[in-house]
């Protein structure tokens, strides 16, 4: 039986393409409007996993799905790395000069600003979705108006490819995150873990806790903070971890609680792929 997996878009996104990298061609898909209702279907059963961008090479980290991470019972349990390959496309070949609009998700819009640069004329529209921006102009027989997005859109909707490549950098690459309800499994041998913890607001709070992370051996990925709403000056941080053996995780669990004000354990899971 095919995973039934939740995904932010349409059939022909990019999560559609990371989908099919992480759990073979053609799983079962939902589509979701926005990455809220992936959490949500994925928190109640509704699916088996849901898929989720996290960041992104040129656009950043997107913070908000950090926080949908605690607002639900929801885990990390995988990740799929991409090269992003953005294409301009359109219902049938037309002049840069000659288009009116482009439509797209404001993270595609915003890996593609150098392009867009020399083409001042065309007004960019934000969309929930590249593939959806896509779907819009083949359904409804959009003409001088195009979408950024994948090939696989492309295919999947009939348009034709203006201008491929269309990123500011062939460095593009989006990570996503894997999920699942909370407590199904736990990964045997983890290699990552992604964390949340608050520090005091006090000098050297954040240092001794990072200082806890080295002496343990474990290397920080990534480090992300944000405030934490009605807790003035307080902040919480966001950390995705790589271990070099699996006690390291259980004796991380018992430090780190014991000097911070709040430590999670979002996910623990095997190094994902990248693909492209």
């Amino acid at each position: 039986m095919k995973e039934k997996v939740a995904i932010q878009g349409l059939r022909g996104s990019f999560h559609h393409e990371a989908a099919n990298h992480f759990f073979g061609e053609q799983p079962d898909l939902m589509a979701c409007e926005t990455f809220k209702e992936v959490i949500d279907a994925t928190a109640t059963g509704k699916v088996d996993h849901g898929i989720m961008a996290i960041e992104n090479s040129l656009a950043g980290c997107i913070l908000p799905n950090y926080q949908l991470l605690r607002k639900q019972e929801v885990e990390v349990i995988g990740e799929v790395g991409l090269r992003v390959h953005l294409n301009l496309m359109a219902l049938s070949k037309v002049a840069l000069e000659e288009l009116e609009e482009v439509r797209s998700h404001q993270m595609a819009l915003r890996q593609c600003g150098d392009f867009f640069n020399d083409f001042p004329h065309i007004r960019l529209v934000e969309n929930f979705d590249t593939a959806g921006s896509a779907a819009e102009i083949a359904q409804n027989k959009v003409e001088k108006v195009a979408a950024v997005a994948g090939s696989l859109a492309a295919k999947e909707y009939g348009l034709e490819v203006l201008s491929e490549g269309i990123e500011d950098h062939d460095l593009n690459y989006t990570r996503f995150l894997i999920l699942q309800k909370k407590g199904r499994s736990e990964e045997p041998k983890p290699e990552k873990v992604s964390i949340y913890f608050q520090t005091s607001h006090e000098p050297g709070a954040l240092a001794k806790a990072l200082t806890v992370i080295s002496g343990l051996g474990i290397n920080l990925a990534k480090h992300q903070s944000h405030p934490v709403p009605s807790k003035n000056s307080l902040y919480g941080f966001y950390a995705t971890l790589v271990l070099t053996d699996e006690d390291q995780l259980r004796d991380l669990k018992s430090m780190m609680k014991r000097m911070t004000l709040e430590f999670e354990i979002l996910g623990a899971y095997r190094k994902g792929v990248t693909h492209g």
